[in-house]
């Protein structure tokens, strides 16, 4: 059974090792990547060594990032999903898209159907979300989908405003 994951305007799918010249479009445009502690990738070697990480992370947890695609187009936009936090307890979600679907609710729309999966199918407890304090639309993301401010943290050299959200919340109904 192949995997994927559907919303009104996208599908998503695992990252496969061709995937690499695809999404180094935008995780190597410094514009995009500017709030993102990795900063841009430099090189294609650096996005196939990326785009490994997720895969392997696939096959071992049962998640990761996945790229997304454009239902009317095919064309792949960007990529989102689950990465675990560097302390290894808390599971974050993520999302990145290209530049051309910038501010058409994307991100919401995918990041709300990643909560559903994550807490679903994935039966996982609970998820963070991080951004830099900057990072205004991430921040509007994260609290259209339910998650609420739970602290600032130094992640990965930045201070960053951590959101979360528990399946318990959605369950209640408190949440999103």
């Amino acid at each position: 059974m192949s995997l994927r994951l559907e919303t009104p305007r996208m599908y998503l799918r695992p990252f496969q090792l061709d995937d690499a010249p695809i999404i180094y479009t935008w995780v190597g445009d410094p514009e995009i990547q500017r709030y993102l502690y990795t900063g841009p990738d430099l090189s294609l070697e650096q996005t196939v060594a990326r785009v490994q990480r997720y895969i392997a992370l696939q096959e071992e947890r049962g998640f990761s990032r996945w790229l997304i695609f454009d239902r009317a187009t095919d064309k792949p936009i960007g990529d989102a999903g689950l990465l675990l936090m560097p302390d290894g307890k808390e599971i974050e979600l993520g999302y990145r898209l290209d530049k051309p679907w910038w501010g058409q609710g994307r991100a919401t729309e995918v990041a709300a159907a990643w909560v559903d999966y994550a807490f679903g199918p994935l039966n996982i407890p609970a998820l963070v979300a991080f951004a830099e304090p900057e990072n205004i639309g991430s921040i509007r993301v994260m609290e259209k989908i339910g998650m609420r401010f739970l602290r600032k943290e130094l992640l990965y050299g930045k201070i960053e405003v951590v959101y979360g959200i528990e399946r318990a919340e959605v369950d209640r109904g408190t949440g999103r």
